[in-house]
């Protein structure tokens, strides 16, 4: 099969490439909303509801607002929650946001954890963006950093916020438009809990519960991931409930 890009001179494929970038940044720009942490639904829904009522028009209707959100791993020891906002109040899209939640027992009580909590080092951060960096070059199909000639050949420490854990990976969530486009799911880097001894905080909060072997629902779909809990490997343990013997 042809490659059309090899039948194009270097000026317009340029020219391309430059549009392209630039039609991303109208579309993750069109609405400052979507820069917005989903901290505060309230707010979100608030802006929503100015919006329809001052700035839409009829033409680009019907307008709505979903957020949700889900557990993807609930244990006697950690819970990790994903959510996601979709906005649509104005032409030419909607946007989408992703949040993620992971709570550790600590001292009988749950307590949330961030990122830094698992890679307060400046070497744990880099070997996590180094991570992510290589996984999309040879990974991921739509990133900015795949093929011969990729858009993005660094991908900045900044973009990696958003993470939710499974009972075996730690899997790190990047924003719409952030590192790739033209995907209906979020992109994912997942990272098992195995790869990352002596690379993370040792006896960190959370690596202190692991492994997680017992009493846990675990639901991570990364081609439907807003689905229910997957059969495959949702339950680990089921308590068994003794038979009552028949009196005769």
């Amino acid at each position: 099969m042809v490659n059309i890009a090899s039948l194009l001179s270097p000026k317009i494929v340029c020219f391309m490439r430059i549009s392209y970038l630039f039609l991303l940044l109208i579309f993750t720009a069109c609405s400052s909303d979507s820069n917005k942490r989903l901290d505060n639904i309230e707010e979100i829904k608030k802006d929503f509801i100015a919006t329809i009522l001052t700035e839409s028009v009829l033409d680009e209707g019907p307008f709505q607002m979903n957020y949700h959100l889900r557990a993807i791993l609930f244990s006697d020891n950690v819970v990790s929650l994903m959510g996601d906002v979709f906005v649509f109040a104005h032409l030419p899209h909607g946007w989408t946001q992703y949040e993620g939640k992971t709570y550790v027992k600590i001292n009988s009580s749950f307590k949330e954890i961030s990122l830094n909590d698992l890679f307060p080092q400046p070497s744990q951060k880099e070997f996590l963006r180094s991570y992510c960096e290589n996984f999309f070059k040879h990974h991921g199909d739509y990133s900015y950093f795949g093929g011969s000639d990729p858009l993005c050949n660094h991908l900045d420490q900044e973009l990696i916020k958003t993470f939710v854990v499974d009972h075996e990976s730690l899997i790190l969530v990047f924003q719409p438009y952030s590192v790739g486009g033209l995907g209906d799911v979020p992109f994912t880097v997942k990272i098992p809990f195995t790869e990352l001894i002596g690379k993370w905080q040792a006896a960190n909060p959370l690596e202190k519960h692991l492994p997680i072997t017992k009493n846990f629902l675990s639901s991570w779909d990364k081609d439907n991931w807003i689905s229910d809990v997957q059969e495959d490997h949702s339950i680990a343990y089921k308590k068994e409930i003794p038979v009552q013997k028949e009196a005769f």
